[in-house]
């Protein structure tokens, strides 16, 4: 549950008005056009769009050139907007019903750091019902109690004044009651609660330079999501108690990680080792311009390219594949609580197609660094993994497109 209690918006968004999801990665950005249909409980994407990233944009996915990015998520918006007019029944409406004027925008980047806290307290009267006002001095009170040591140890981690870290936003992602999880704690009754609170932060730099992007392409801003916690938020299944998972989104420039465990998102962790560093490594062992390189790394991961060309990328590629998995370790080491780590990890993102990537996965010798009960399984996160969207363009099937739709569903998760 995403208790949109301190966010940038109150109101909940209206069923049929069209809005965007902006993914801005560091290769490309990528856009979302979509509706909400609160009746049946459902996110109905309209169109599609992408756009590469000028190489003077974005670093570690932070934005380092505004002026770069918002030319950038202008033409995905752009192009998702003339995919979705493809399918429309009266095209000469849709300038008036496609043009989206909100936004949700994705947050992602080593500088992102998320915080568990464990929330127990005892009602006064256990037989009266759970209200909103119930919750809202539950958060309250964690703010009070818990936000200034949090933000010290962040800013103390990554190496920046705490007066510099915004929150991003806070959410109840666990409801316990007498020990019993529930999805919706409202109206329920009971003694003990536990809540599970998930707080993230980033630099107000970070923060802001997405929220002057919204200001220049003239869209308002619904909130800002921290990526991995949207993807695992969006599995299908994924918030059952059964259900446990480590998620990895391998971009242009990060890797992000999050962890669920027993349905309950643990920990999100990133670190700055994505498809970019591959790109290099191939411009730098083949003598290639950058572009050149990325084409060939595109091809490479297609099975497009000659089997002695395809040998020597493979053999760029090798260099750096195990620093990564060793960066994907040092990561789940480091979310907290954690007692046996889950038995599969799914991946998404674009450099996830990458054959050398699941190769580091299933050659990493994951039983003997962590405790995990058994090798973890290493498999590809689609699209139609994704609970609660429709996908109207029926063209959405990529690995790489899991995180704007995660992206889109989290409006839905918000307007409860």
């Amino acid at each position: 549950m995403g208790l949109n209690l301190f966010n940038i918006f109150k109101k909940p968004q209206k069923d049929g008005e069209v809005m965007v999801a902006l993914d801005i990665g560091t290769e490309y950005v990528k856009a979302i056009l979509f509706n909400i249909d609160s009746i049946e409980r459902r996110i109905n994407v309209k169109g599609y769009g992408r756009c590469r990233q000028h190489t003077n944009a974005m670093q570690g996915a932070m934005i380092i050139n505004i002026e770069n990015v918002t030319t950038a998520c202008d033409m995905a918006i752009g192009s998702a907007i003339a995919n979705a007019e493809k399918f429309l029944n009266d095209p000469s409406k849709s300038q008036k019903m496609l043009i989206p004027r909100k936004v949700i925008i994705g947050i992602a980047g080593e500088l992102v750091r998320g915080v568990t806290i464990m929330a127990d307290y005892e009602r006064e009267d256990p037989k009266a019902k759970i209200n909103q006002k119930e919750l809202d001095e539950v958060i309250k009170h964690i703010k009070e109690q818990a936000f200034n040591d949090a933000l010290v140890d962040i800013a103390e981690d990554i190496g920046v004044q705490s007066g510099s870290l915004e929150e991003i936003n806070t959410k109840i992602n666990a409801t316990y009651i007498d020990g019993v999880k529930v999805d919706e704690p409202i109206d329920f009754t009971g003694k003990n609660i536990t809540y599970r609170v998930f707080a993230t932060f980033a630099p107000s730099l970070h923060i802001n330079s997405l929220k002057q992007v919204a200001k220049n392409l003239n869209l308002e801003v619904i909130n800002i999501e921290v990526e991995p916690y949207a993807v695992a938020r969006a599995i299908d299944g994924g918030r059952k108690d059964d259900y446990a998972a480590i998620i990895l989104d391998i971009g242009g420039g990060t890797t992000d990680i999050a962890l669920i465990d027993k349905g309950v998102v643990v920990g999100t962790k990133m670190f700055a080792f994505g498809g970019r560093v591959y790109t290099k490594r191939i411009a730098h062992d083949l003598k290639k311009e950058l572009n050149k390189a990325e084409e060939l790394k595109l091809d490479y991961s297609k099975g497009k390219l000659p089997k002695v060309e395809a040998e020597v990328v493979k053999k760029a590629l090798g260099k750096d594949t195990q620093i990564w998995a060793d960066g994907v370790e040092l990561g789940l080491r480091e979310i907290e609580d954690v007692e046996t780590y889950p038995s599969v990890i799914y991946l998404c993102g674009g450099a996830s197609a990458l054959p050398e990537i699941r190769t580091a996965l299933l050659e990493h010798a994951w039983l003997q660094v962590l405790p995990f009960t058994r090798f973890p399984k290493v498999t590809f996160l689609y699209p139609k993994q994704l609970d609660e969207i429709v996908d109207e363009t029926r063209a959405i099937n990529d690995p790489m497109d899991v995180t704007p739709l995660a992206l889109a569903r989290m409006v839905l998760e918000n307007n409860k």
